[in-house]
């Protein structure tokens, strides 16, 4: 980290130098505002992105934040339709699926926990909504404007659970202008793609938007051989309208809803190559061949609907954010991956939440940006139930059924300013405290009868706070440094009743950044090197047939990253990202290790002090080539994008360790002249390299869920 911090100052000061040197006499820091627009609109500059980091608009390079930004248009070209796919462009970002539950990372620190109350640990919003059902992560995305990676915790903003970083959504809004665009596309393994978007105006101060869009993977690339029928399907439909209300210029009201269903057999569960099963053989046939005895079903549904009001007055832009979500759903699986009927389980997850928040902001050009609000969350979350079966449960009775329902209620209050405090420098300060209260109750069900459990509840206050400073070194050259507090409340483990509750975990943040724009707008380099100080770690394991929740102690985490985009020639553009990290447990006593087989020697580890974290590859990193050919009948378009990912342990005890791998995808387009028709053909994981989706240590051994192989196909597109 010294050597660096050391290397970067180096570097930016031989860069800065001469920018101040070309500066005039009295002209103060940042002044050239004009300049900036005028290299914005210079040819072959880099792209210029405006995001919401701090819940206001700002250029993506003023934001003294950790952030990458994907807009529609590098969605589009290189084939990244649902978080999974986002890590391939977004440097130090891995999202593990477990069925289908999204478990996204962020510098090594996330949420492997699948229960229906779990709130991830890298918080999701969708225009400003916060998503707190794991399951509602995985649909496809739809409609999208631009997607923001926050990196490192957000303890302030975006207080709830964000102690890994934000992902947030942005979706189009309504425009009076109408408008169609429409897609159709066909892929190997019979994958039919279908999606619409429509705008229109009804009126001088209202217009409407609806998105739909359908995916039906018929043929499966998998196959059960105990079952005999096709696996790794999916199917799933999604729609979203808005609403959009002016009244008035200083009135702005927007209703939204949305609505979609997902259903896969992505999730069948099989053991690695050459490990003995509970039956003393080996069940690996082949690559997504599995010898379960569970039909691998899973079906989740959401739905939910906002209001988002804005009013500005002569002081301050007054915003209210209201919002409904209910997640429902079942995932079947075999726990043992064996032909034997020793464990299977139906789960069966409810969630639903509504959240309020009020926020007051600053006008634009105040000498001051300040924002200050209020955020309520109620929500639910619960199985309905879990049921469990097989002679790994019991001889006597045929299933075990456990119902748990865990009810937290969120209360919390904010404010962030940021000014400038001297020529050049900027001073940011956050606060934010939140109470919560969690209860949980449930029962146990059997052809005996019903057992209550007790109800146990535990609660929490505790304030969380940002501190960033900014020095503007030149005009297109600016760096900060920041300290931040990250929370993510605990909770209970819905399957395991009885068992206590565990704590909120805490992370503080250190973090030393330059963003820069050299060589007259045609590169775009920013630069970040971390500490992450981590205890109280919530980290889930099997313990007898149910998950549990557990808190590791004490971790670090410390890095570096760069990301880079760059122009050479007009309409080329290369963009990649690299993150190292060099994440350690301090101090983990007593952690729950398994071995690979059940028939290994059990493993007793007294401390886990020393071993890597989970899922934190030391090296990560993309690099991907947009190119235009501009042609009297239209354009040509050619993208590529390769993903590296240097390996990391699936458990605490470092046994299980998923492999370093390599993922490239391509598209070669063609777009008319008037871009009212296109057609892309398109290639993911196109060396067909086998890697891990999820892993699960257990104690009935590790099973797993290999990764799509080579898809490819043809998209069709058309705007009016």
């Amino acid at each position: 980290m010294k050597l660096l911090g050391k290397c970067v100052t180096l570097a930016v000061s031989m860069i800065a130098n001469p920018a101040f040197a070309q500066q005039s006499p009295g002209e103060p820091a940042g002044a050239g505002s004009s300049a900036s627009a005028n290299s914005d609109d210079q040819s072959g500059a880099v792209q210029e992105i405006v995001v919401t980091a701090q819940r206001r608009s700002q250029r993506i390079q003023d934001v003294p934040i950790s952030i990458n930004a994907v807009t529609a248009d590098v969605l589009s070209r290189r084939g990244i339709s649902d978080v999974t796919s986002l890590q391939t462009s977004v440097s130090g970002l891995e999202v593990p699926m477990l069925s289908t539950v999204a478990q996204p990372y962020i510098r090594g620190i996330g949420s492997n926990a699948g229960d229906a109350n779990n709130e991830a640990s890298v918080a999701m919003y969708v225009d400003g909504i916060y998503i707190a059902s794991a399951n509602a992560t995985t649909f496809d995305f739809n409609n999208i404007q631009r997607i923001e990676v926050l990196k490192g915790p957000q303890g302030t903003l975006f207080g709830r659970n964000a102690t890994g970083g934000v992902i947030q959504i942005v979706t189009r809004d309504p425009s009076h202008t109408p408008s169609v665009e429409a897609r159709v596309g066909y892929g190997n393994y019979n994958s039919v793609t279908a999606d619409v978007y429509g705008t229109a105006g009804l009126s001088e101060t209202v217009a409407i938007d609806v998105a739909a869009q359908y995916k039906n993977q018929s043929k499966g690339f998998g196959r059960n051989l105990t079952l005999g029928i096709d696996t790794h399907t999916s199917k799933s439909f999604v729609a979203r309208t808005k609403l959009l209300f002016t009244p008035t210029t200083e009135t702005r009201l927007i209703i939204a809803a949305d609505y979609g269903y997902l259903r896969s057999t992505m999730s069948d569960w099989n053991l690695p190559p050459g490990v003995l099963g509970v039956d003393g053989q080996t069940h690996y046939p082949g690559r997504h061949l599995t010898e379960g005895d569970v039909v691998p079903r899973t079906e989740t549904r959401q739905l939910g609907a906002s209001a988002r009001l804005e009013q500005d007055v002569s002081f301050a832009r007054l915003i209210s954010l209201t919002s409904y979500r209910k997640t429902y759903g079942f995932y079947d699986a075999d726990a043992d991956a064996t032909p034997l009927s020793i464990v299977f389980a139906q789960l069966v997850p409810r969630q639903h939440n509504w959240t309020q928040e009020l926020q007051m902001a600053s006008l634009p050009g105040s000498k001051t940006d300040w924002l200050v609000g209020a955020f309520y969350f109620d929500g639910t979350g619960a199985y309905k139930p879990v049921r469990l079966g097989g002679a790994g449960i019991s001889t006597q009775i045929p299933f075990l059924d456990i119902f748990g329902s865990q009810r937290t209620k969120s209360w919390s209050v904010y404010g962030q300013a940021t000014r400038e405090i001297l020529p050049r420098v900027k001073l940011t300060g956050g606060l934010r405290y939140t109470r919560e209260k969690q209860s949980l109750e449930g029962r146990t069900e059997t052809i005996f009868g019903v057992v209550p459990a007790p109800r146990v509840s535990q609660s929490l206050s505790r304030p969380t706070w940002r501190i960033a400073v900014e020095y503007k070194l030149a005009e297109d050259i600016g760096s900060y440094i920041s300290y931040n507090r990250g929370l993510k409340s605990g909770g209970y483990a819905l399957a395991s009743l009885g068992s206590p509750g565990y704590k909120p975990e805490i992370v503080d943040a250190y973090e030393l950044g330059i963003k820069s724009y050299l060589f007259a707008r045609r590169l775009r380099l920013n630069v970040a090197a971390f500490r992450y100080d981590y205890k109280d770690i919530q980290v889930t394991t099997f313990v007898g047939n149910t998950t549990r929740t557990l808190n590791a102690a004490k971790a670090r985490i410390k890095g570096f990253e760069i990301d880079v985009q760059a122009v050479p020639v007009d309409d080329l553009t290369i963009s990649g990202g690299l993150t190292y990290l060099n994440g350690k447990y301090r101090d983990f006593p007593n952690p729950l290790v398994y071995s690979v087989s059940i028939f290994d020697p059990p493993i007793v580890l007294a401390n886990a002090a020393g071993n890597r974290t989970i899922r934190s590859p030391k090296l990560s990193g993309n690099v991907g080539m947009d190119y235009d050919i501009q042609t009297s009948s239209g354009s040509i378009r050619l993208s590529t994008n390769g993903y590296y990912n240097d390996g990391f342990f699936w458990d605490a005890g470092n046994i299980t360790r998923q492999k370093s791998y390599f993922l490239l995808s391509g598209s070669i387009g063609w777009r008319s002249e008037d871009e009212r028709f296109g057609i892309t053909l398109w290639g993911k994981n196109l060396t067909d390299t086998n890697y891990l989706v999820q892993g699960n240590p257990s104690a009935l051994g590790f099973v797993q869920v290999e990764a799509a192989p080579r898809t490819y196909g043809v998209t069709l597109t058309t705007k009016l």
